[in-house]
């Protein structure tokens, strides 16, 4: 899973520096009426360090270059050393699992902050670039896993005994010692909450050729803490504190907010 994200990180990076280069050719000039009492609706899909989020956004102008900005994610929370594996008693059949993992993460926040336009864009199809920091608040939902556990075999029929069990590390050993993974829907109800705080900053290149649609690519990091230990894997200790890197891509609309068109 780690080697997953890094890549596609990787590649999106590459991504936000290809429009940048594109922002220093010279284009037609764009002759569209500019929305200047503008608000921007938009959605981001992004991939994480740490796993994924789905984030909305709104902003709104104060100045010619400068907005204030609320967002809210959803988003999941994973461990560097997640691996998917499945049960040999399962192959082909039985659910995939992260051996060793205690519990699945998923968060949810909410935010505000500042942004500056740093360079506009003059030319139809061109590009502005923004810097952007905030932060806000988080909420950490903790939902245990559970496998079925091996505690014996059946000799005279061949078959596995198995009991429902949260991951034990002191008898889960191997991939030997767990028949299947459990369902998902198990565990939501002892789901626990984990609430946290974070800062965020990064840079958005905003490319679309029409002055009322956005189109970005957008990167950044953050640092999110929370007031529990948050455990993800029975292997490695709880930590309170993520550093994370992120890159997506962000659509939408401007919204003249003097006819709210």
């Amino acid at each position: 899973m780690k080697t997953f994200h890094n890549k596609w990180l990787l590649v999106l990076s590459w991504m936000l520096l290809i429009p940048a280069v594109k922002g220093f050719t010279q284009g037609q000039i764009d002759t569209q009426q500019k929305v200047f009492f503008r608000a921007e609706r938009t959605f981001s899909g992004q991939l994480w360090s740490n796993g994924w989020a789905i984030n909305y956004r709104q902003t709104y102008r104060r100045d010619a270059f400068r907005s204030w900005l609320l967002d809210a994610d959803v988003a999941s929370l994973r461990h560097p050393k997640e691996y998917k594996s499945q049960s040999p008693y399962q192959v082909g059949w039985g659910r995939t699992y992260v051996f060793g993992k205690l519990n699945e993460v998923y968060l949810l926040r909410t935010g505000a902050g500042y942004q500056k336009e740093l360079f506009r864009k003059f030319d139809q199809g061109g590009i502005s670039i923004r810097y952007f920091a905030g932060g806000g608040f988080t909420l950490a939902f903790l939902k245990p896993i559970y496998y079925y556990k091996v505690i014996g075999f059946n000799t005279a029929t061949l078959n596995v005994i198995t009991e429902e069990s949260l991951f034990d590390p002191d008898f889960m050993q191997s991939i030997y010692d767990i028949y299947d993974k459990y369902s998902y829907f198990k565990g939501f109800k002892e789901m626990k909450i984990d609430p946290g705080a974070f800062i965020r900053m990064g840079l958005c290149f905003e490319y679309g050729s029409d002055d009322r649609i956005v189109r970005a690519l957008e990167g950044g990091v953050q640092i999110e803490g929370y007031l529990f230990r948050v455990p993800i894997m029975a292997s490695t200790p709880a930590q309170k504190l993520f550093l994370s890197l992120y890159a997506g891509f962000r659509f939408g609309r401007v919204i003249d907010t003097r006819n709210n068109l």
